[in-house]
């Protein structure tokens, strides 16, 4: 009978339609966004921050999604290599040395990006997840380290100071 492989089919949509992860959750609210540079000149990308409510008085106070969507090729290890360079310049010496195999374990999961690519870190729920595209590649428990981990945007020494003060509003 011909509706049975179209049933089938239906049926397969319907199934991997239905699996959600907080990634998917529609109820974030896009905050503010900026532009992504490298070596302050060139472009690679958009960071944009989400809350469930932007209207909260504190931006980075969880629940938060940090987005970034890629315009070109970024290779993974850049990532976990700037992201150790910036916590050593955000954290104290002692801090950074005792979450340094945290911090080493979470970068690890980074991967090679193209344009179109997004990766989104969430904080809820006393949890920091990476997802790239979507799929879960990480995550690590208590609010002490996503707090440590966000210093890489918003410690004093950020990535950008562009960056952090668009996405925190104050320019």
């Amino acid at each position: 009978m011909a509706t049975r492989p179209l049933t089938r089919i239906v049926m397969l949509a319907l199934i991997l339609g239905s699996h959600t992860t907080a990634q998917a959750d529609d109820t974030w609210q896009a905050c503010h966004q900026a532009d992504v540079k490298a070596l302050r000149v060139f472009t690679v990308g958009e960071a944009i921050l989400s809350r469930k409510n932007c209207q909260a008085s504190d931006l980075l106070t969880p629940p938060v999604k940090l987005e970034f969507a890629y315009f070109r090729e970024v290779p993974g290890d850049a990532f976990a290599k700037a992201a150790m360079h910036y916590l050593e310049k955000n954290l104290t010496k002692d801090t950074f040395t005792a979450l340094s195999p945290r911090l080493e374990a979470f970068n690890q999961h980074y991967r090679d990006v193209s344009d179109g690519d997004r990766y989104a870190l969430i904080w809820q729920q006393q949890r920091l997840e990476l997802f790239l595209n979507g799929t879960l590649l990480t995550h690590e428990t208590g609010d002490t380290f996503a707090r440590h981990y966000l210093q890489i945007w918003f410690g004093n020494t950020p990535y950008s100071r562009s960056l952090k003060q668009d996405l925190l509003g104050a320019r």
